[in-house]
């Protein structure tokens, strides 16, 4: 990196399911200019459900991330801070392994509340949408935990954070984990659907939007097997829930291996991808969307936008 560029900076994001890592630098214009992303399935809220203790495996899994993550932080000579979401929200042990975790990047693990987490993945899916008017919800679901925000012109009107995510819904309904494909699995996604829905209660508040933006891996995993594509080429394309809800029925039917096979699966999510899919689902119904705009830019791009000082 030349001296004259401008300085790199990075977080690392410890969430539920996966753990990533983002690298920007200011651009000649002022805006964030991508570096590197990087994103492991470490599973860190396994078996964490409402409470309870990480476990020494997925500590030891994300610990291992976050040690190879902070390879290609030195590389670029950016400085780093750490953030975590609804795993670490809920864990007892939140504390020490935080301090684990701090230890590797040299500073503070910030854990952020459902309503920051929510604003900062408003902020970074919104950063380069059109100053129109047009009001824009933004739908983050995430492992442990799902937000919605909305505002227009990039000003944050309203963020929820709600408990249900892939994981734990799927811990709570095993049959959509690719076990027992066929009717045990539609039977299973029934049931998910019926807790989804009380859960996601609060989101005809939001309404009306005239277009809702989804990030994360959950939906643009589910973009890449729609559109036979990959994860990294789906941003900017719109999902229908038609397209969404064929999707879903399609991974009804296949085993854990034959998803995993699946071009556009991303392996590590093909246990939890049905209950991340009736997620996004009904949150579209409820807000009255017939679709979703797939965005790259989510949480991780927000923070730092919010922190560039």
């Amino acid at each position: 990196m030349s001296g004259a560029s401008a300085p790199s900076r990075a977080v690392i994001s410890l969430g539920t399911n996966t753990t990533r890592l983002l690298i920007v630098r200011a651009g000649p214009d002022g805006n964030l200019e991508q570096l590197e992303a990087g994103a492991i399935g470490t599973r860190l809220g396994e078996g964490l459900r409402d409470g309870g203790t990480l476990t020494s495996a997925a500590m030891t899994r994300t610990a291992d991330a976050v040690g190879r993550f902070i390879e290609r932080v030195r590389a670029r000579e950016a400085t780093v801070v750490g953030i975590a979401t609804s795993a670490m929200r809920r864990a007892d042990n939140a504390s020490e392994f935080g301090q684990r975790i701090g230890t590797l990047i040299g500073g503070e693990v910030r854990i952020l509340d459902g309503d920051e987490e929510a604003a900062h993945t408003y902020r970074g899916a919104t950063a380069s949408a059109p100053h129109d008017g047009s009001r824009r919800a933004v739908l983050d679901v995430g492992g442990g935990s799902t937000e919605c925000a909305v505002g227009r012109d990039g000003v944050l009107e309203g963020a929820r954070s709600i408990e249900i995510g892939s994981v734990r819904l799927t811990e709570r309904f095993r049959d959509l984990a690719g076990g027992a494909p066929g009717t045990a699995a539609r039977i299973a996604a029934a049931e998910a659907r019926a807790a989804v829905d009380s859960a996601l209660t609060g989101l005809p508040e939001f309404r009306p939007v005239a277009e809702v933006r989804c990030v994360a891996g959950t939906a643009l995993t589910l973009g890449a097997i729609a559109f036979r594509s990959t994860v990294d080429l789906v941003s900017g394309r719109s999902l229908t829930r038609v397209m969404l809800e064929r999707t879903i029925d399609r991974l009804l039917n296949l085993t854990l291996a034959e998803r995993k096979a699946l071009p556009g699966m991303l392996p590590q999510r093909a246990d939890v991808l049905v209950a991340g899919g009736i997620v996004v689902s009904e949150a579209l119904r409820l807000l009255r969307c017939d679709s979703a705009l797939l965005e790259a830019d989510d949480l991780l791009l927000g923070f730092l936008i919010a922190h560039a000082t």
